[in-house]
């Protein structure tokens, strides 16, 4: 993720404020990116036979795109966007999470942005921030939709439990992409990695439990020093916490007002996905700041 070419804004229904357009717009602007504004639309009346015919279906259907396509149009204007730097669409549809994962793929779309407006899901039936981690095949960014103060902050989750080479190559998609949302945010770049208090041996004294915070710390460094350019580690900070990974993480946003924070995700699939969870939507669930998704 060195160099975004075009974002997919996934706009607010119109009664929300645009979250997802104004922090897009931001980075569009930064990294001269053309970006996709698209509205999604559904009405399950609209594809009941048993209701309708087939020319009702149709006529419903049909107003309901020209009504949303007619206000999309305004955001546009009320916006002062210029039509050279993006492009709108109205997608009838009831699954966005497999629209969006399609349409990045045949695309190649650089970012995906979206805001924040679930934090829980049911054990099946998940939320739409859920489904877009799991299938979303860009850079998927969260953003809260609630009124924050934007400090530029990039916080970057480092996994060294695994030594092997797709978990190190995803350490350095993650540091990647946080280096490019440093600059493109103009910020500060830091690094953290969490020792899950639940894999500590039973027993761990403070002295031994700070000795594995030590080698995470060596560890970390080292990984920074090979794939973080120079004057990104000069100035980038380094954090080694203890606890779970969704409270640890939090804390540390908070005490440090993080603004956004990269993750990398498995994007496990099945029943076994759904009842567990990943680290991402561990994160996503307990951690208060936007949360940028790379996948493998």
């Amino acid at each position: 993720m060195k160099d975004i070419r075009s974002i997919l804004v996934v706009l607010d229904k119109p009664k929300h404020a645009q979250t997802a357009l104004e922090r897009a717009r931001k980075l569009a602007q930064a990294a001269g990116a053309h970006m996709h504004m698209v509205s999604f639309c559904w009405l399950a009346m609209a594809e009941h036979e048993s209701v309708f015919d087939t020319h009702q279906r149709r006529a419903l259907k049909q107003g309901v795109i020209h009504e949303r396509e007619a206000w999309l149009r305004n955001l546009v204007l009320d916006a002062g966007l210029s039509a050279a730097d993006l492009s709108t669409e109205v997608v009838w549809t009831a699954d966005i999470a497999g629209w969006v994962a399609e349409h990045a793929q045949r695309e190649n779309v650089g970012l995906v942005v979206k805001s924040i407006r679930h934090r829980s899901g049911t054990l099946l039936r998940k939320p739409i921030d859920w489904q877009m981690l799991r299938s979303c095949p860009a850079p998927l960014l969260l953003t809260d939709s609630r009124e924050r103060i934007r400090t530029g902050k990039v916080l970057a989750t480092i996994d060294l439990r695994h030594a092997d080479d797709a978990h190190q190559s995803m350490n350095r998609q993650v540091l990647a992409a946080a280096q490019t949302m440093t600059r493109l945010l103009d910020g500060e770049l830091a690094s953290t990695h969490v020792v899950e208090s639940v894999h500590l041996p039973p027993g761990v004294d403070i002295m031994a439990q700070g000795q594995l915070v030590e080698q995470a710390r060596a560890r970390l460094t080292e990984l920074l020093e090979a794939t973080v350019s120079t004057d990104d580690l000069a100035q980038s900070a380094l954090h080694v916490v203890v606890g779970t990974v969704g409270s640890a993480l939090n804390e540390l946003v908070e005490r440090e007002g993080i603004e956004l924070v990269v993750v990398g995700t498995s994007a496990r699939r099945g029943l076994g996905g759904a009842v567990l969870g990943n680290t991402a939507e561990r994160i996503l669930s307990k951690v208060d700041s936007d949360l940028l998704a790379v996948h493998p």
